[in-house]
């Protein structure tokens, strides 16, 4: 299943209700003010072992390097959907 993770992980606790429900094989996109997990390292130790994609747009825009996650376009947020179908989104 791929999951989608728009709220930053200091406002709401979204993203680790989300690893809690998320099984071993799932995806994780995160876009949006969620991008701000891959760049802190406290969040970047829990993401590490997890299949995560970060939308470079998000990242851009906050002027953050991500330290996980393996960055993608939107264009590669649109193949992840193709791929995994419709997304949970959070």
């Amino acid at each position: 299943m791929l999951h989608v993770i728009s709220s930053s992980p200091f406002a709401q606790t979204t993203l680790q209700n989300c690893l809690e429900f998320m099984q071993s094989d799932d995806q994780l996109v995160l876009v949006q003010d969620a991008v701000i997990a891959t760049a802190v390292d406290k969040w970047s130790s829990i993401l590490g072992n997890r299949e995560v994609y970060v939308l470079h747009e998000d990242l851009q825009a906050r002027a953050l390097k991500a330290k996980v996650g393996k960055i993608i376009t939107m264009e590669g947020y649109v193949d992840l959907v193709v791929t995994y179908g419709s997304p949970l989104c959070w």
